[in-house]
């Protein structure tokens, strides 16, 4: 299908992780609708490796101190979080769905296009109410204004419990589910993943050639092995030989 016509930016690599030239790739195209609309616009950042140090027409950058995203990121203070929520309800109504169709668990998740799921995305974004942002970005520290209320709408949560209770998941509760890929490393640390491919296939490589060595080293021990008096004598005329 036309990759155009898809409700998101599709982007793909073999990293399956975010890459500072897909990053930058977006920034321009956002700097360039800034500049159709006549705006200039400051944009916060964190240090995530995968965030370009560029200049830009439209778009200046922020960037928050190290080691302070789970507090000052506005996104960590609900928005990922209430899309999540949104997300995780359209694909446990897609597996009720289809739950009585299928024979067993592999063959449910087989039901789970990879479409669907840009489809739900797209749809559980623009669930997300402008208000919860707000709510996120005071919660950050941004204005000075006393947030005392949820940034997340709690009948959401609810919903998605019923769900997971009518599709016979009712021992495993939201919470865990929402955050079921809170530690999935969605972009490299310090160290590009081709170096840590590289140095893992070396290590293999070594390791390869040190089990060959040992296994020839067996074969040349089971061959040398005596085994009967006729076997020493053989042993002996081919030494014979040998020496001559």
């Amino acid at each position: 299908m036309d990759i155009q016509k898809l409700p998101v930016e599709w982007r793909s690599n073999k990293k399956t992780r975010m890459t500072s030239q897909i990053m930058e790739e977006w920034l321009t195209a956002f700097n360039g609708r800034m500049q159709m609309q006549n705006r200039h616009v400051l944009l916060f950042l964190d240090n995530a490796t995968c965030h370009p140090h560029i200049k830009l027409s439209n778009v200046r950058f922020a960037w928050f101190p190290p080691n302070t995203t789970s507090v000052s990121q506005p996104m960590d203070q609900g928005i990922i979080r209430n899309v999540k929520v949104h997300y995780r309800k359209l694909l446990m109504q897609s597996l009720l769905m289809n739950i009585d169709s299928t024979s067993s668990a592999s063959e449910l998740a087989r039901t789970v296009l990879v479409l669907d799921v840009v489809i739900w995305i797209s749809q559980a974004v623009k669930k997300l109410l402008p208000e919860t942002v707000t709510k996120c970005f005071e919660k950050a520290g941004f204005p000075t204004v006393d947030v005392t209320h949820s940034v997340e709408n709690e009948n959401d949560q609810k919903d998605l419990q019923h769900c997971m209770n009518e599709a016979a998941f009712s021992n495993c509760n939201a919470e865990d589910y929402i955050n079921i890929d809170k530690d999935v490393q969605t972009e490299p640390d310090t160290m590009d993943i081709d170096i840590i491919v590289e140095n893992f296939r070396e290590n293999r490589k070594g390791r390869e050639k040190e089990e060959e060595e040992e296994e020839n080293d067996i074969v040349i021990e089971e061959k040398c092995r005596v085994k009967t008096y006729q076997d020493a004598a053989n042993s002996l005329k081919v030494l014979q030989k040998v020496a001559v």
